[in-house]
């Protein structure tokens, strides 16, 4: 059976290498209309049309490989409704109770657990270490990031986004659309589109249908402009966009082996594992010379957050 991957980004990769360890793929392609790149890692790829006319709907399952929780849930129809069905891709590590549901589509990545009688809905992926609770009930498009832990009987709904490291209370419901961020303990219900953060998780904002990583204006006006090397006067001076260039370099190649993006960087996404995480708040703290305390690395929930509080550290140790 061959393998469609919809999306050659991080993601794509990560789900390609769990594919080859699972050793269940004849064949693995990447779909995608946004790269010129014909080859991904010794895989072709295409486009969706180009997909559909060389390859039968009997003959391949796929899996989506995008981190946006709107984008995978059209992603998800958009090959159902061609006739293609989701596959089940399984890294070997993982443990799955003979008596659980898991629906089409889903990818259950190293060392997740899911337990007794728990019903997964479909496009589901699990991160690594993520654990599902006996009797969980999850609805389609759900994602569970790295060492997030789902109590028994809890029901998640449709397109829920469960942040890295998160802990989820039996016997608690979390709506459609809802977001829960990264190391949150939540001990009661989310209401359907909400976002919740904190230990005990408390409501951050309400319209969580919005996507997770926008790019910030500021920005993408900054990349367009040409770059110029800054005056030594301003660099001593920590001006804003000064801090903003060391934030940048911060951000630019210090994670072997993550895909890092600081346009769509936030703290708070379930995209980041716990180790990428740490890896920037060590690269931020050595290229400033500075240290977060564990309240004000929480506070960092978008790239402006990031760069105020990285700004008036500086202030504060200048004076």
């Amino acid at each position: 059976m061959i393998l469609a991957l919809y999306g050659a980004g991080a993601m794509g990769r990560e789900f390609k290498y769990i594919a080859d360890e699972s050793g269940a793929w004849s064949e693995i392609v990447f779909i995608d209309d946004h790269t010129s790149a014909t080859q991904l890692l010794g895989c072709p790829v295409c486009g969706f049309h180009a997909f559909r006319k060389r390859y039968n709907p009997e003959d391949v399952r796929f899996a989506i490989t995008i981190g946006e929780p709107k984008f995978r849930r059209e992603a998800f129809a958009r090959l159902t409704e061609a006739g293609y069905r989701g596959a089940l891709v399984v890294h070997p590590s993982a443990v799955i109770s003979p008596d659980a549901e898991v629906g089409e589509g889903a990818v259950i990545a190293h060392g997740a657990f899911i337990g007794s009688q728990a019903r997964i809905g479909r496009n589901f992926y699990g991160a690594k270490g993520a654990s599902i609770g006996h009797d969980a009930v999850i609805g389609d498009h759900v994602r569970v990031g790295v060492g997030a832990f789902v109590g028994g009987h809890t029901v998640i709904g449709e397109n829920a986004f469960i942040g890295s490291g998160a802990m989820l209370k039996d016997r608690i419901h979390i709506g459609e659309y809802s977001v829960v961020g990264i190391g949150s303990a939540v001990f009661s219900d989310v209401e359907a589109n909400t976002t919740v953060m904190g230990n005990p998780a408390r409501i951050t904002n309400e319209g969580a249908q919005g996507l997770l990583y926008a790019p910030s204006k500021q920005l993408e006006s900054r990349q367009e402009a040409p770059q110029q090397e800054a005056p030594r006067q301003e660099a001593e001076a920590f001006t804003p966009d000064r801090v903003a260039a060391l934030y940048w370099n911060a951000f630019s190649g210090n994670f072997p082996n993550v895909d890092f993006n600081p346009v769509t960087f936030r703290f708070h996404d379930a995209g980041w594992d716990s180790i990428a995480q740490m890896s920037l708040i060590c690269a931020l703290e050595e290229t400033f010379h500075i240290s977060f305390k564990g309240r004000e690395t929480m506070k960092i929930n978008s790239y402006r957050a990031g760069l105020e509080l990285v700004r008036k550290k500086l202030e504060n140790a200048k004076k």
